[in-house]
């Protein structure tokens, strides 16, 4: 389940109910659950259709295993705190992929993981997908390193308040459902 917004227009970082409890950020839902929640808008809906456009190349490259952090601002009622609808959602693929998958792969599929700047500029016009990628097999050490980085950047605001973000299942199970359930919402909010 994703907890509703709280005041600030913020997904609570913990379950305020039991602060010290396992129930907290990142909050593990289905793909089915994230798309239904945040297809509100035909703006929003453009993002996830984005979103899932994004993950088809991944899972055409083979990328199937592991999980993906959702943030930003379109994780936010950025609408109601900002007056303005979400321009792209923030990812952090962890996926089981060593480094001989990567290898394998053709440039154009690596130019979709982001290794540069300007390839991160091309997913984000392209798909409206601010990506990141980590591999689950690194180091320990650089694993936590990682995580702890990801964490800290993702549960504050730039104002500072604390807020927290979802984790989804890589596996494309639910990806063909999530399509249809978008493209439903989309032509309801397009009659509306």
């Amino acid at each position: 389940m994703i907890p509703k917004w709280n005041p600030e227009g913020l997904i609570p970082p913990v379950n305020e109910q039991n602060p010290a409890g396992m129930d907290r950020s990142p909050y593990e839902v289905d793909l089915l659950v994230f798309v239904d929640r945040f297809a509100i808008s035909l703006a929003r809906c453009d993002i996830l259709q984005g979103y899932l456009s994004h993950r088809s190349e991944l899972h055409k490259m083979g990328m199937a295993e592991g999980f993906q952090w959702l943030d930003g601002s379109f994780t936010e009622n950025i609408e109601l705190t900002d007056q303005r609808a979400p321009r792209d959602i923030d990812v952090v693929t962890f996926t089981s992929e060593g480094d001989e998958f990567y290898d394998g792969l053709q440039p154009d599929q690596l130019r979709l993981l982001g290794a540069t700047r300007e390839e991160q500029s091309c997913i984000k016009n392209q798909f409206k997908v601010d990506f990141y990628v980590q591999s689950l097999t690194d180091a320990p050490e650089r694993l936590v390193e990682i995580t702890s980085y990801w964490y800290s950047m993702w549960s504050h605001r730039r104002t500072k308040q604390w807020k927290g973000f979802l984790r989804v299942d890589l596996a494309p199970a639910q990806d063909q459902a999530a399509l249809a359930m978008l493209k439903a919402r989309k032509q309801e909010l397009t009659h509306e």
